[in-house]
């Protein structure tokens, strides 16, 4: 939430635009990074008018993931992009199509964690790396578990269950990892 908004900030700064702001607790922007693990970073609001730099939402994340073409979605179990088949076999394969060949061509994972970013094929909406790379923070952190955050599209060195788009996770916010990062978005 601090880059989010220190990237609202910036762009301002440097584009000459006023977007506001998304993050806020009580009323003041959060820009402290010593605030992460605070009250400020736990509580914080996300200022739906504001149009600056946020996280994506859950339901943003797995749309932008699932996306084909407005009348079709890519299943739950596939890797995003790859509609040939699921990544992972949990007994119960969406629309009968099998396990993927193919899914290590859009996502980075254990089995291929040597690829550098957006050398993998995007999905259908030219997103890259939704699927492996690093899982990636959503909004809200969590509101089940304070000490939670949500992630999801797992991580360079995970397993291939890890990928699946359907899929949300919970981390904890305050155990620093070198696979979980995040995607920045923008209201228009």
């Amino acid at each position: 939430m601090v880059w989010c908004n220190a990237m609202t900030e910036w762009y301002n700064a440097k584009k000459g635009t006023s977007y506001e702001c998304v993050y806020t607790y009580s009323g003041v922007v959060i820009r402290d990074s010593r605030e992460t693990n605070s009250t400020a970073c736990i509580n914080a609001n996300a200022k739906s008018t504001a149009k600056g730099f946020r996280l994506p939402t859950l339901n943003e994340w797995e749309l932008a993931a699932r996306y084909r073409n407005g009348t079709l979605w890519t299943y739950g179990d596939h890797a995003s992009g790859d509609d040939s088949g699921a990544c992972w076999d949990d007994g119960s394969i969406l629309g009968g199509l099998g396990i993927s060949t193919v899914f290590a061509n859009y996502a980075v994972y254990q089995a291929s964690s040597s690829a550098e970013v957006k050398t993998k094929r995007g999905n259908s909406i030219g997103l890259y790396d939704m699927s492996g790379n690093v899982w990636e923070f959503c909004f809200p952190l969590n509101n089940l578990d304070s000490n939670l955050c949500y992630i999801r599209g797992g991580g360079w060195n995970g397993i291939d269950e890890y990928l699946r788009i359907g899929s949300v996770y919970s981390h904890p916010r305050i155990t620093p990892v070198q696979d979980i990062g995040f995607r920045l978005t923008r209201t228009h």
